[in-house]
């Protein structure tokens, strides 16, 4: 695998790290929403919009995360595994829950692999 360069050794290539199952991941990309939101649209007579509301919606939140192992033989996440990480930096961390793992390799990149989570608790 191609490692990255950095001018400082014991620099993380990467955010913070998120731990797993007891198994510690750098983080390299979050992509989650806090929220999700539909809206609600009122018509006017001849079929213009004349008023909206936004609703939270009742739908799972989910999103992705891409993670690095620290070597090639770190085991992956299970799907089903339930984990808590602060992915908004709010200082409170939230609990999520694995949905799905697949694994990426690039020549340029360490060996990361992408997690779709979905949103069990939100703390903000």
């Amino acid at each position: 695998m191609a490692i990255p360069y950095s001018s400082q050794a014991d620099q993380p290539l990467g955010l913070e790290t998120v731990t797993i199952n007891l198994i510690a991941y750098v983080v390299d990309d979050v992509n989650l929403s806090a929220t999700e939101n539909r809206i609600i649209s009122r018509t006017d007579a001849n079929g213009d919009r004349a008023d909206y509301m936004i609703r939270e919606t009742g739908t799972p939140i989910e999103g992705t995360m891409t993670l690095q192992r620290a070597t090639d033989s770190t085991v992956l996440p299970s799907e089903g595994t339930e984990f808590t990480y602060d992915f908004d930096r709010s200082g409170t961390a939230s609990t999520l829950v694995v949905h799905s793992v697949n694994v990426n390799r690039s020549k340029d990149a360490f060996d990361t692999f992408s997690v779709g989570v979905v949103l069990v608790t939100y703390q903000a």
